[in-house]
């Protein structure tokens, strides 16, 4: 039905733009009959003269009228001409016009067309909504404990919040939790994370003397010397907020996950400051368990068997699976471990080391750099 209404309205625009052009071509064809008639009257005042029917005065004077008159039809003549010299343009786009509309309206507007974008996002939206609705609940009863709510139902708000976007809302939130006096390390840096994501990622003093205060709980946690030193960078020392991550990267007694997030930015801050990068092995204690095959075992293994050299690699993974029974909480080594089963090809045993590194980086708190950089490596590990 809609392509027989379609159909008509283009139709009559169509015939709208030819019936200009017809008219115009009437005007044209009566300013040709005018010239006939004026050229004829010019020829009986000539036989008029020689009937002497009119003096010479009186056909002179009539000669020059009708010649003025000639010439006046002549120029309009030659207006209309030049005005019908875009009548193939007009033409050619009356007939256009309707026939790309169709075309275009064929492939982007056609109403059997489905919107595939909110159909593919309905599913998404109605998820959004559930949980706005479950957040908004959340937030009313915490505010409505009189005991001012468990810190741990406001962390888990802030978390959400964060998560959906709604960073000043997630400020307000770790606020409540932030000013207990049983407020640790990972809730004041949640909350100074909060603050960071509030102000489109500038450390503002709040976020700074937050920051203080976790660093003062413990000033050799990985998380505040982490933001301390994007308080030095954005304060335009990046030297100094290089070196600060160094510093504490020599100070690791083994291999930490966070360790991959520290390596990452003192190398991106290296560059600006013209120094070479750094890797884990410059810093990870001489110890195979941390830091893989040493060199000479390396060289060892060329001039083994294919048979001998899966064999000796085998021993080291089982090695490193049978220190892990006495070290449960050892998060990089089991991440190791999963690496090296998959490396092998023992997915099985390669998703039951990651499924026990996931758990032990799960149990961090989310602004902890060693539960992002861990869940990055995990993530990469073939199933």
């Amino acid at each position: 039905m809609i392509w027989l209404v379609l159909g008509a309205m283009a139709s009559i625009t169509v015939l709208l733009f030819l019936s200009g052009l017809y008219r115009t071509g009437e005007v044209l064809n009566r300013k040709d009959g005018a010239l006939v008639i004026l050229k004829d009257q010019l020829s009986e005042i000539d036989t008029d003269q020689e009937r002497n029917l009119i003096s010479v005065t009186e056909a002179d004077a009539a000669r020059v009228e009708i010649k003025r008159r000639i010439l006046a039809a002549g120029r309009l003549a030659t207006r209309e001409s030049s005005r019908a010299s875009g009548r193939s343009t007009i033409f050619a786009s009356a007939i256009a016009t309707p026939l790309v509309a169709f075309a275009l309206y064929s492939q982007i507007g056609s109403p059997q067309i489905e919107s595939q974008p909110l159909a593919s996002r309905a599913y998404e939206t109605e998820e959004a909504a559930n949980l706005a609705e479950l957040t908004q609940k959340l937030k009313a009863r915490l505010q409505a404990d009189e005991s001012g709510g468990p810190s741990e139902g406001w962390r888990l708000l802030g978390q959400t919040y964060m998560r959906m976007g709604r960073y000043d809302a997630a400020v307000d939130a770790f606020e409540h939790v932030a000013v207990r006096d049983d407020a640790g390390i990972a809730t004041l840096l949640q909350f100074a994370e909060a603050l960071i994501a509030a102000e489109n990622g500038v450390v503002t003093p709040q976020a700074e003397s937050v920051i203080e205060r976790a660093s003062e709980m413990d000033p050799d946690d990985p998380g505040p010397i982490f933001y301390r030193a994007r308080i030095l960078e954005q304060e335009g020392v990046p030297d100094e907020a290089r070196a600060l991550l160094i510093e504490r990267l020599k100070r690791a007694d083994r291999a930490y996950p966070w360790m991959e997030l520290f390596l990452s930015v003192a190398n991106r801050l290296g560059e600006q400051v013209g120094e070479n990068p750094v890797t884990q092995a410059d810093f990870i204690p001489d110890s195979r368990d941390a830091r893989g095959p040493r060199a000479v075992d390396i060289e060892a293994a060329q001039d083994m068997s294919v048979e001998e050299r899966s064999a000796f690699v085998r021993s080291m993974v089982d090695r490193l699976a049978a220190r892990l029974l006495d070290d449960p909480d050892n998060l990089e080594g089991w991440l190791r471990l999963a690496e090296a089963y998959s490396v092998l090809g023992d997915f099985d045993a390669a998703q039951n080391a990651a499924g026990k590194a996931r758990s032990l980086a799960e149990s961090l708190p989310e602004t902890d750099p060693t539960r992002a950089a861990a869940t990055a490596r995990l993530d990469r590990i073939k199933e």
